[in-house]
């Protein structure tokens, strides 16, 4: 029978629980591969300490929130996490954890973070996920992503593997959990937005080293006005632009009809660099 367990460095009922990681936080939501290795670190540090026992005797895969075509934040801090997570293990003589991806197509385009759970619920079972179910045949599922708000996509994950009858032991792993009995999803748009208040704010993210183009700043850039938008795009860099032309492209969002506007800006600017 299967049996799933979670695993949260942090818990928190407000805000002011988040006071020490909420900007780094943010910074990881749109890209930064700094915070993105620090949250990817911690969680894999702790969690193996609780759980090295287990993790040595069993072979394991560690898979990260779903996505389509663009990696969104909880893919970058995964791949940390399973490099520092493999770490651990190598130096216990043990056997280094494998990778696996959940595919999945959104039907969507509002930002998840501002939903409650039922609208949350409503949208993603329309949406549609591919798991290699061979692949992961009798290997433990780490299931890895930065935050519990609703557990909206935990519950999605578990009623794909029940009507798969897939029996692996599997764990949910997050940077942070917001307590029972929370239950306001705007939480979650307060940790997203906290440090990236304007796209003056997201330019100067995309100036860190190794900064990763990721799916929630291309929304975020094609929802503002012409006019901010293209004040901006004027001072990206050209990889900055090429990754969000070709992630747009990749995402289908040219076929959005109000993401229209900035991304015939954006194929522009494109163009003129490229």
């Amino acid at each position: 029978m299967r049996h799933s367990e979670r695993y949260a460095v942090h818990e928190f009922d407000t805000l002011d629980d988040t006071a020490l990681w909420i900007r780094d936080y943010s910074a990881l939501k749109f890209g930064s591969d700094g915070a993105a290795r620090r949250f990817g670190y911690e969680i894999a540090d702790g969690f193996f300490a609780t759980h090295s026992a287990y993790l040595m005797a069993n072979p394991c895969v560690v898979i990260p929130s779903p996505y389509n075509f663009v990696p969104n934040a909880a893919t970058i801090m995964a791949r940390h996490f399973t490099n520092r997570l493999n770490h651990h293990l190598a130096d216990s003589q043990g056997t280094t954890a494998e990778w696996s991806i959940i595919h999945r197509k959104v039907s969507y385009t509002n930002d998840y973070g501002f939903l409650p759970k039922e609208q949350r619920r409503r949208l993603i079972d329309n949406d549609k996920f591919y798991f290699n179910d061979d692949f992961v045949e009798g290997k433990t599922l780490i299931f890895v992503d930065d935050v519990l708000i609703t557990g909206t996509h935990e519950d999605k994950l578990v009623d794909i593997m029940d009507k798969a009858k897939m029996p692996n032991h599997s764990f949910f792993l997050y940077y942070a959990m917001y307590a029972e009995g929370g239950a306001h999803p705007a939480i979650e748009a307060a940790l997203n937005f906290a440090q990236v208040k304007s796209l003056e704010d997201y330019l100067e993210l995309t100036r860190e080293q190794n900064h990763h183009i990721i799916v929630r700043p291309i929304k975020y850039l094609l929802s503002r006005s012409l006019e901010e938008f293209e004040l901006v795009l004027a001072q990206f860099d050209p990889r900055v632009v090429s990754e969000l032309y070709n992630g747009a492209l990749g995402e289908g969002y040219f076929k959005i009809p109000e993401y229209q506007p900035n991304f015939g800006a954006l194929r522009k600017r494109y163009l003129e660099l490229f």
